[in-house]
Parts: structure tokens; C-alpha cells; sequence
């Protein structure tokens, strides 16, 4: 007895069809991204920041009141608009015999822990410092243009944690901005200059 199915001209037609349909998606899946093509979502993209652009972050230390003092650890850092990690500028802390410190710096630890092997340096006597950030991630690749808070914790033994986080675009324009650190008794100023690199 004869298969209808495999007879039926209209059956064997919808099935080559289809199956004309599949093979041309899947070399189209395969040959666009070798052609250096991209579909619209990764096309839509937003452009990377200025690799001739870069971010100075200005920070004051405060002079010391009382007679107790320890030197502040700082954590200086890049998040992104949804608020994760984009990059660490700098920590500045005592890794030997104070490490368990390290977690006051309560929002940098939560979320970049893992880095302390190879952004720490050491605490920062009073004064005026500048670092800078040249628009690439943790993992070296370059950060696209948009909104990122600019972050700067710090937190002392025996003394007040702090936070300053503020928002700001980035894109092709410089921009210069003090941001509100508040009451913090450790930074008396924080600025941010988004500049053409020297």
C-alpha cells in the first residue's frame, strides 16, 4: 500500500519549502557574522567612548581632627547606569594585617572583591589626589557612551564611612563637575573632569 503523505504532491512541496526556508536561515546564521555583518540589536549598539577622551577623577583628603587618626581606605570606582561594576580606578588599603577592613568599603567589596590583588595600593596621607580613568573596563575592553556613576568610599578604623555616587553622561562633549560629598569628614571635595587626552 502506498503512503499518501510521501505521494501527495502538496505534502512533498511544503516539506521541500520548508525545508529551503531552514537551510537558507541557518547560512545566513553562519556566513553574516564572517562577512563582519551583524544583526539590528547588535548593530543598534551604542558607540564606544572616545579612545582620544578621558575621565580625571579629583579627590581631597581631609587633614585629620583629634589625635587618633588611621589613614582612610578609598575605593574609587566606575559603575554603570543599572549600577554594576565598570571599573576600578584605585583602592587604597592595608591588605597585610588590616584586610577585614576592607569590607567597611561596604559597596566596592560587595560587588569587585575579587579585585583587590590587583588594583591595591597603599593609604593616603591627607592631601589632594587625581586618577584617571581611560574608558576601558576591568577586562581591558573599551566602555560604550552613556550614563555611569562615578563612586568614591571610603572608610576609616575607629572613624565615618562615606559615600560619594553621582551620576554623569559621557560621550564626545567634556564635562567638569563637583560632586556632593556631603558631610563626609574624610573628603572635603570631589571633582570630575571628562577631557581630550594630553
Amino acid at each position: 500500500m502506498t503512503d499518501f503523505k510521501a505521494s501527495n504532491p502538496q505534502t512533498r512541496r511544503h516539506f521541500l519549502e520548508r525545508a529551503l526556508k531552514l537551510s537558507v536561515a541557518a547560512a545566513a546564521a553562519l556566513t553574516l557574522p564572517r562577512l563582519g555583518l551583524t544583526s539590528a540589536s547588535a548593530a543598534a549598539a551604542p558607540a564606544a567612548l572616545p579612545s582620544t577622551m578621558e575621565l580625571a577623577v579629583n579627590l581631597t583628603l581631609a587633614a585629620p581632627s583629634g589625635f587618633r587618626y588611621n589613614r582612610p581606605y578609598v575605593a574609587v570606582y566606575i559603575e554603570d547606569a543599572q549600577g554594576n561594576p565598570v571599573r576600578t580606578l584605585s583602592l587604597w588599603a592595608e591588605t597585610n594585617r588590616h584586610a577585614r577592613y576592607l569590607s567597611d568599603l561596604r559597596r566596592w567589596f560587595s560587588q569587585s572583591s575579587d579585585l583587590v590583588a590587583t588594583v591595591s595600593s597603599p593609604t593616603r596621607n591627607p592631601g589632594s589626589y587625581s586618577l584617571v580613568w581611560d574608558g576601558k573596563t576591568d577586562t581591558k575592553k573599551p566602555a560604550a557612551q552613556g550614563d555611569y556613576f562615578v563612586c568614591v568610599e571610603n572608610a576609616r578604623e575607629h572613624g565615618p564611612y562615606g559615600l560619594v555616587r553621582e551620576k554623569i553622561t559621557l560621550g564626545t562633549t567634556p564635562l567638569k563637575k563637583t560632586l556632593d560629598s556631603g558631610s563626609d569628614a574624610d573628603l572635603s571635595s570631589v571633582t570630575v573632569d571628562y577631557r581630550k587626552k594630553a
